[in-house]
């Protein structure tokens, strides 16, 4: 026989309580921090700040002369000894010969004079800060009655069907230089609680992006990620505690997200309408309609319909304080476009080299002599560059003329002045590139003809770096006379018939392989392209540019790089082509497209608990050695203060918890900021019945109504005298008894006993 087993099920487990369920949007603040000596006036100068400063004086302008007065003017008179800059200056390479061999860039003038103190200034600007990661705590709480959006009113016994559709209605209207304008349309279902989260990423990144106003202001930052991007506008200039960035960015961020949420909550309110229509119906329809029907018979009544909004509680947090690297880059995409460049070119190249050799036109032979082209090749001077601009950067064209004698021309050879172009100079390849403009034009140089090729020269920024020297080759032929064409000879006309065949036959080759090296070009730079990361390019110039191949040559360095910054959480900001001159890499893209971009910085955190470890690498270059006392004196307490703040906010000094007991629950540590309340349409809607103040009933069904109570109110008192006459009845009996007892009505006679 079977046997009967009962779960024993804890009660417990099938409960339910109330949970919330929160959503966060992610957002960093940055806040440069002006790293001190004991006086808290001289700042701590970066390696890279130093140099900066002292090649300036050698190349750039800078009497060092003056530079006391400059730093007395700005209130820095102890900035060159308490960072003991002669020491600086003295490890730094002597004066290079290229720099040597043009002008200097030219000084700061102004309708004010000299701006030296100004360009000081600016040099010493600190790239430290400290980022803070905040997020905004979406968390659902309840619902609200909205605003009134229909009212049906029914006459007695009358019925209705009601159809209520609701949609939300989105509109993007996106425009750009090209004056293309988009318009999406989406129709959201169900609650948006979820909608709210979606729209305020959106909103924070138009916000981080084009300003708080979601309007263009010439900058652009990388694309919005699970952290969130770094935003570094409308802060002070800089700060000297870590308490007083708090509490600037603290004001900001709970302005901007609020304002963000507003903009959301108020913008998904008005696009969320709720439709009701009343039709009516012949036949037999499964539909989802619904039937609403008055029960009265003589009173009217009507419906009210509200929306029902849910409301949601947001709270700005603050999670986690860190160290934060912002060193910058000028014109950041020129290594991507070099890439792009030379690829496209080596694809060019290998297609030409795989062509048979072209076919030389023969020329008429003298006897016994064969047919032949005299060919030569011409080099052009060695031009020196020099419109460099002040940081050593170039984006310039220039004018190079190939002279060549009377009685030749060019052979039209574009791909031979582009291979023997060269570039003298001992900067590094992907710091300085040199391309063919347009097309050679002969010309007329001093009475002598010549082959004028215009090149464009961009190079990279490098205070006091070397300079350079450009030269390059045409090759020319000697031009037939009229004699040599005509020349009635069998021989001779055999060659040229033959070689105008070969000549066609190359010439289909090298347009069709040119035509399938351009395809494969184009292939290659959307290759690129889609899997450009601008963050990653960033990262690969800070680490070109700080970090030399001898302190990453060697596994334990990289890890220890890795150890002591986020590359994760690295985000970039760049700015417009319009502050740098040369024409835009990609015009049909915004002037801030980090391609045309002429400046772009890089906000790179350090990892909680590494802060004195970058401080180190950031001020002194330095891995495993201590720096000076004064130095490693203000870093050190740059780092306590840091930690006492994630302290007294966040619970412990290095973000993470404080584990003292077996399987302990760990709470969640955050700092709220501030909170605030929003309400977001949902499909529902709420139903009130008023009743109407008068009847629709006439004179006869008035009678009807009043006899018709008359009648409840006769009935309700003979119920009431028979309930008597029965209790009366019982308390008249002592004993058994035979009799029978009529109470009440039958038909329309009188109760009888």
């Amino acid at each position: 026989m079977g046997e009967v087993v009962v779960a024993d099920a804890d009660l417990a487990t099938l409960g339910f309580s109330t949970a919330h369920s929160d959503r966060y949007v992610y957002s960093n603040y940055f806040v440069p921090v002006q790293l001190t000596f004991d006086d808290g006036e001289t700042p701590l100068l970066p390696f890279y700040v130093k140099q900066a400063l002292i090649e300036a004086m050698r190349y750039g302008g800078l009497s060092p002369d003056r530079l006391p007065h400059l730093l007395k003017e700005l209130g820095l008179s102890g900035l060159w000894k308490a960072n003991d800059m002669d020491a600086a200056e003295a490890a730094l390479p002597g004066q290079d010969s290229g720099m040597t061999n043009r002008e200097p860039p030219a000084r700061r003038q102004s309708l004010l004079g000299d701006q030296e103190a100004e360009f000081v200034a600016g040099l010493l600007q600190s790239d430290v800060g400290i980022a803070f990661l905040d997020r905004t705590r979406i968390r659902p709480v309840g619902f609200a009655l909205g605003e009134h959006v229909y009212a049906l009113a029914l006459a007695p016994g009358e019925e209705a069907v009601l159809e209520q559709r609701t949609y939300t209605k989105r509109e993007l209207t996106l425009e750009e230089q090209d004056e293309t304008e988009k318009q999406t349309d989406v129709e959201l279902t169900s609650a948006l609680t979820t909608e709210l989260q979606e729209g305020f990423e959106r909103q924070k990144s138009l916000t981080d992006t084009w300003g708080l106003n979601a309007s263009h202001t010439g900058q652009y930052t990388s694309p919005t990620g699970v952290w969130g991007t770094f935003n570094a506008s409308h802060t002070i200039g800089y700060t000297r505690s870590v308490t007083a960035a708090s509490q600037e960015t603290s004001r900001r961020a709970v302005k901007d997200s609020q304002t963000a949420t507003s903009k959301v909550a108020a913008r998904y309110r008005t696009q969320h309408k709720t439709d009701f229509k009343l039709v009516s119906e012949t036949g037999m329809e499964s539909t989802s309609k619904r039937t609403v029907r008055n029960p009265n018979r003589a009173t009217p009544i009507t419906l009210h319909y509200f929306k029902v909004l849910q409301r949601l509680e947001l709270a700005h947090e603050r999670y986690g304080a860190r160290v934060c690297w912002a060193p910058t880059v000028k014109d950041p995409a020129l290594a991507f476009a070099k890439k792009i460049t030379d690829g496209r070119q080596r694809i060019r190249d290998n297609a030409l080299a795989a062509l048979p050799t072209m076919p030389v036109k023969p020329v008429p032979p003298a006897p016994g002599v064969p047919a032949a082209v005299e060919t030569r090749t011409i080099y052009s001077p060695v031009v020196t560059l020099d419109k460099w601009g002040f940081t050593g950067d170039m984006s310039a064209d220039y004018d190079i003329d190939v002279a060549f004698d009377s009685g030749w021309e060019w052979d039209g050879d574009i791909e031979a002045i582009r291979q023997n172009l060269t570039l003298i100079t001992r900067r590094p390849p992907s710091g300085i590139a040199a391309r063919v403009v347009g097309v050679p034009v002969v010309t007329d140089a001093n009475g002598q003809p010549a082959l004028r090729v215009r090149i464009h020269v961009g190079a990279a920024s490098w205070l006091a770096g070397p300079g350079a020297d450009v030269q390059l080759a045409a090759t020319f032929r000697r031009t037939p006379t009229l004699v040599a064409e005509n020349a009635d000879d069998a021989a001779y006309n055999a060659l040229v018939a033959g070689y105008l065949t070969d000549l066609q036959d190359w010439q289909d080759k090298r347009d069709g392989a040119l035509a399938a090296a351009e395809e494969a070009a184009d292939e290659f730079e959307a290759r690129l392209r889609g899997g450009f990361s601008p963050v990653n390019e960033m990262v690969s110039q800070i680490v070109e540019a700080h970090f030399p191949a001898s302190v990453r040559d060697e596994a334990w360095e990289i890890e220890f790089w890795h150890r002591v910054f986020d590359w994760e959480r690295a985000s970039f900001v760049s700015y417009p082509g319009w502050w740098s001159a040369g024409d835009a890499r990609a015009p049909e893209r915004d002037p801030s497209d980090f391609l045309n971009a002429s400046w772009a910085k890089l906000y790179l955190p350090v990892r909680a608990g590494m802060e004195l470890a970058a401080l180190r690498w950031i001020f002194g270059k330095a891995v495993a050695t201590r720096l000076a006392p004064a130095v490693e004196q203000q870093l050190a307490a740059f780092v306590d203060e840091l930690g006492a703040f994630r302290t007294s906010h966040l619970g412990t000094g290095d973000e993470m918890p404080d584990l003292t007991s077996e399987c302990q629950e760990v709470p969640e540590r955050v700092y709220c900021l501030a909170k605030w309340a929003e309400l977001m349409p949902t499909d529902g809607t709420h139903l009130e019945v008023v009743q109407g103040a008068t009847t629709a009933a006439d004179a006869v069904t008035s009678k009807e109504i009043a006899d018709a109570e008359a009648l409840r109110a006769a009935l309700l008192d003979g119920e009431v005298q028979t309930n008597r006459l029965k209790t009366r009845a019982y308390d008249q009996m002592t004993g058994v008894a035979d009799v029978d007892v009529h109470l009440g009505t039958s038909g329309n006679s009188s109760p009888t006993a």
